[in-house]
């Protein structure tokens, strides 16, 4: 194969995947800079909300699992905003073993599933005390976000198996805010830099070299 037409092939696939970047990129910066659910307001009398576990990575694979999914490559944002502003919350993502030791004994709400159409979350109510110690003296926390107005924790996920609480700052019962979660993909921009810009310098020399020999 001729070194003009051997370039057009290489540079092609690389155009079209930078293409793809760029537009998915500009696609997440109209967004507001990540892809994200609808806000949705989530309300308990106990002390915690918590989803059930998330699993991220090879730490948590098993035989026959599929390869991880894109999503596992995004930093997660979490905006909570509280029904009264007056209300410090605190949102937080610590290891599964280690939250769920922390709840054991007290009361509150671990989301189970959703229907999506239209968005209904069930939960399942955990029995025990109705306060727990104040979330933010925890030490086991890798992402939070705590006090008063619009609560946004990023978390730059890891292996393992994860759960993320919405709770009151000083660990009494109620919560009622609003809430949505965003994934932002950081490599986004600059792998359409590194696919279009060698691309392009390859496409222009594979031409210039085919006008050459003809």
């Amino acid at each position: 194969m001729k070194r003009g037409l051997l370039g057009v092939v290489i540079a092609v696939p690389l155009l079209v995947a930078g293409s793809g970047f760029a537009v998915a990129g500009g696609a997440q910066a109209a967004s507001g800079g990540a892809f994200g659910t609808s806000e949705q307001r989530f309300t308990t009398s106990t002390a915690v909300l918590k989803t059930d576990e998330i699993e991220v990575g090879a730490e948590t694979a098993r035989a026959g699992d599929p390869m991880p999914d894109a999503g596992e490559l995004a930093e997660v944002a979490i905006v909570v905003r509280p029904v009264d502003p007056r209300v410090p919350l605190f949102v937080g993502v610590g290891p599964k073993a280690r939250v769920e030791s922390y709840l054991r004994g007290v009361s509150h709400e671990e989301f189970v599933s959703a229907d999506l159409s239209p968005f209904v979350p069930v939960f399942r109510r955990m029995p025990g005390t109705s306060e727990v110690a104040a979330p933010a003296q925890q030490p086991f926390w890798v992402a939070s976000s705590s006090g008063t107005g619009t609560r946004t924790l990023k978390w730059d996920k890891t292996g393992g198996a994860w759960s993320v609480v919405v709770m009151r700052l000083d660990g009494r019962p109620g919560v009622d805010a609003h809430a949505s979660i965003g994934l932002r993909f950081g490599f986004l921009t600059p792998a359409a830099f590194a696919a279009l810009v060698p691309g392009t310098a390859l496409l222009v020399w594979a031409l210039a070299a085919r006008r050459r020999t003809a």
